[in-house]
C-alpha cells in the first residue's frame, strides 16, 4: 500500500465520501455503440439521457442505435460513408479530423484485425488495441473507455479525472499511473473502479476551480 494510494484514498472520501453511485454504464455487446461513444466523448459535452431528448454524445449514439436492431457488428459501420454517419451523429472533429471518419477508420482497422463483435475485443484484447491505436485520432485514453463501455473494467484518465488526482497528488503526471491508483483505492473501497472512475469524473467537472496541492519537497524536506 503506497502513500500516495493512502493520500488519494483520503481525497475521494473528503470529497466524495465512501457512497459511491453507480455509474449511468455503458454499451455492453454494442461494440459500434461503444466505439461510436468513446471517440465521439472527446473534447465534447456528453449530453442529455432524457428520453426524447438526448443530445451530445449520448443523442449521436442512440441515433446510431435506432438504425440497428443490435450494434454489435462493426462491419456495418465499415460499409457507412462518413457523410452518412456524420448526418446520423454529428459534425465533431478531433485532430482536424471528422469524428465520423475516424469512426470508421477505427471499425475497419478493428475489423481487418478480426475484431468485429464486443466479445471479440474482450477476448482479443492485445490485437483490438494495437488496431485501434493505428488509427489517428485514437489514442490509450479513449482506448481504456472503449473497454469500459463493452464491460470491462477499467478507468478512463481523461482531463476530469487526471485534475481530480493531480489536485492531491501533482506529481502524477503519467495518465496510466492515475489509473492504478484510482483501481488500486477502488479495489480498497470495495465499489467497482467504474462507479469510482464516474464519480471522480462528475465531482471534478462540477468543481472546476478545486485549488490544486502544491508538489511534496523531495527526499522527505519540509517546505
Amino acid at each position: 500500500m503506497s502513500n500516495e494510494e493512502d493520500q488519494l484514498h483520503a481525497y475521494v472520501l473528503a470529497t466524495i465520501g465512501d457512497q459511491i453511485p453507480a455509474w449511468p454504464g455503458g454499451w455492453p455487446d454494442e461494440i459500434d455503440a461503444a466505439l461510436i461513444d468513446a471517440v465521439f466523448s472527446v473534447r465534447a459535452h456528453y449530453g442529455s439521457r432524457e428520453a426524447g431528448r438526448e443530445s451530445g454524445v449520448y443523442g449521436a449514439v442512440q441515433r446510431w442505435r435506432r438504425q440497428r436492431e443490435a450494434a454489435n457488428d462493426l462491419r456495418v459501420l465499415t460499409g457507412t460513408t462518413v457523410e452518412e454517419l456524420r448526418a446520423i451523429t454529428n459534425s465533431g472533429k478531433i485532430r482536424g479530423r471528422y469524428k465520423a471518419e475516424v469512426v470508421r477508420d477505427a471499425a475497419a482497422a478493428l475489423v481487418h484485425a478480426k475484431i468485429v463483435t464486443a466479445a471479440d475485443l474482450q477476448t482479443r484484447e492485445p490485437a483490438a488495441r494495437a488496431a485501434y491505436l493505428s488509427v489517428s485520432g485514437c489514442g490509450p485514453v479513449t482506448w481504456r473507455y472503449l473497454r469500459m463501455l463493452v464491460g470491462s473494467d477499467d478507468v478512463k484518465p481523461d482531463t476530469w479525472v487526471m485534475r481530480f488526482v493531480r489536485d492531491k497528488l501533482p506529481e502524477i503526471a503519467d495518465p496510466d499511473d492515475a489509473a492504478a491508483l484510482i483501481t488500486a483505492v477502488a479495489g480498497r473501497m470495495g465499489v467497482d473502479v467504474r462507479n469510482l472512475d464516474h464519480a471522480i469524473w462528475r465531482y471534478r467537472r462540477a468543481n472546476p476551480g478545486a485549488p490544486m496541492a502544491a508538489p511534496a519537497p523531495p527526499n522527505g524536506q519540509s517546505a
